[in-house]
């Protein structure tokens, strides 16, 4: 199963592939060329019959004229056979053998010489020049071959590079009536006798489609060869370039093995192909995402306990203000009538400081969860601002706190959700009202700059700590000099109305002088919230 999965691997896949593209590559170059080769031969050999078949009829018009002589075609016919290993026939004008050499039965020519084994310098000297020579005929070998001869068969093989013998000494004589089987001959060249017009006769020679056996076999066994180093040197270079290729991949797969298991720390190594580099460094963004997504759940869930533990904090003061109140009416206050209106009075304020709380916390959780939509429409700038002062100037004048507007020259306009609008600058007012002691003042003002629109709230309170500061737009977080009654929970809404508008809040404090928050935002607000 674990060789199965190697070879299934890049690895595998490489070196395979790799060696099979070699071998085919090999396989079919040496079959073409072997091919080639053949049909080159069988050209050659049969432009070589037909220059023999051209040759013999000029020899052979000296034997037709001006009588076809029998004998004296038959040894040309025979001679040439010999000589040029194809069978010989040669024809009158009307298509009769006159003479015919017969099927060649060795390879190519093939004669016997044979000479006395007692004739000195036989032994390891071969065959003596002044032995007999034997043809073969028709019938085979000669029937009776004389006693205590040597014998040694000599072979012409051809081919249009040229021509060998091979000289093979025999153990013993060769039998008598030897079986002589004819082979096919396709190859066949015809030439005239004479005058190609007026020819007297033919010359045919007929011969093997085989005439390089040899050299063929040779090639075959070279591009074997040459297929087998070939399929070697492919396995190492797959070899190399898959250990090249799967290093890096091996590493990948690691670091992805690590970070699956929570290690969000590891880096894949950015190496290898252009592909894999990318690959890796997608990878490292993919775990550096996933890393500041923990942490922020990890915040969230911080602030979640804290949201809890602060909502609870808030809902139990008026919850047991409520009970107490109640325990009292139910005793000795329940006959006092003005004991029995305080504390009923004061029951309603600390019901209503509970509506106001969840309606806050009900309204914040919906804004973020995307549950409410800005309703954008075109609206004046002075009038958003002038209603939001409306609701804050009685309020200020019993604390002798000053309310001021300033504005441009200029009207501005600009698309905003104008009730959420107000919502953001009378969280901001009620603030300012809050924390401005009696003699002090509030300046709200506006100025367009470009494509975007400043307004501020700026009161001469006591300030924000520097340290609570970054914190404020938290949820349920109040500073160290937040009165009790607050929620902590408006300039949350604040800050979410000002960036579902697409702006931003940006605040500044000096402690013990005065707060100025401002919003940013642009005059064709796009943003909505989903």
């Amino acid at each position: 199963m674990r060789t199965f999965g190697r070879i299934r691997s890049i690895r595998g896949w490489l070196i395979g592939s790799y060696l099979l593209l070699s071998i085919v590559a090999v396989g079919i170059t040496g079959v073409l060329t072997v091919s080639l080769l053949r049909a080159y031969g069988i050209r050659q050999e049969q432009a070589v019959l037909r220059a023999n078949a051209e040759a013999v009829a000029r020899q052979a018009r000296m034997f037709m004229e001006p009588e076809p002589w029998p004998e004296g075609l038959t040894r040309l016919a025979y001679a040439t056979a010999f000589l040029g290993n194809a069978r010989v026939r040669i024809l009158d004008a009307q298509g009769r053998v006159l003479a015919d050499s017969g099927f060649p039965t060795g390879p190519a020519g093939e004669v016997l010489w044979a000479a006395p084994a007692s004739t000195p310098g036989a032994e390891g000297a071969g065959i003596p020049p002044w032995g007999s020579l034997y043809l073969r005929g028709r019938e085979g070998w000669p029937a009776h071959s004389p006693p205590g001869m040597r014998w040694m068969r000599i072979r012409q093989f051809r081919s249009p590079w040229g021509s060998r013998f091979h000289f093979e000494t025999l153990p013993g004589s060769p039998e008598a009536g030897e079986e002589v089987t004819a082979p096919s001959l396709p190859l066949v060249a015809r030439a005239p006798i004479g005058d190609p017009r007026a020819p007297i006769g033919y010359v045919e020679l007929q011969a093997g489609v085989e005439p390089s056996l040899e050299v063929i076999a040779a090639t075959t066994r070279a591009f074997a060869l040459a297929g087998l180093v070939a399929a070697l040197l492919a396995g190492l270079l797959g070899l190399g370039v898959s250990e090249a290729l799967s290093r890096p991949i091996r590493r990948l797969a690691h670091a992805a093995v690590q970070m699956g298991e929570g290690n969000l720390h590891v880096r894949a190594p950015e190496a290898g192909p252009v592909e894999l580099r990318h690959l890796a460094a997608e990878l490292n963004r993919m775990a550096e995402r996933l890393q500041a997504s923990f942490t922020a759940l990890a915040r969230e869930r911080d602030v979640l306990r804290h949201f809890i533990a602060d909502a609870s904090h808030q809902l139990r003061t008026p919850l047991t203000a409520l009970r107490t109140f109640l325990e009292l009416l139910q005793g000795p206050a329940a006959e006092d009538p003005e004991a029995r209106a305080a504390f009923l009075a004061e029951s309603q304020a600390q019901v209503d400081r509970l509506a106001w709380i969840t309606h806050n916390l009900l309204d914040l959780s919906r804004l973020e969860a995307g549950l409410i939509s800005l309703d954008l429409a075109p609206h004046a700038l002075e009038d958003v601002l002038r209603a939001a002062l409306s609701l804050f100037r009685e309020g200020a004048a019993r604390k002798g706190i000053a309310l001021s507007l300033e504005l441009p020259p200029e009207p501005i306009e600009g698309i905003w959700d104008r009730w959420r609008l107000e919502m953001a600058l009378a969280n901001l007012l009620d603030n300012a009202v809050k924390f401005t002691p009696s003699g002090g003042r509030i300046t709200v003002g506006a100025r367009r700059e470009g494509e975007r629109v400043r307004i501020w709230v700026e009161d001469t309170g006591s300030g924000i700590d520097p340290e609570d500061l970054p914190h404020i737009f938290e949820r349920f977080y109040r500073g160290r000099n937040a009165p009790a009654e607050g929620s902590g929970l408006g300039l949350a809404i604040v800050r979410w109305i000002v960036e579902a508008h697409g702006g931003q809040v940006e605040v500044r404090s000096w402690p013990g002088q005065g707060s100025r928050f401002e919003l940013i935002l642009p005059l064709r607000s796009g943003a909505a919230v989903a």
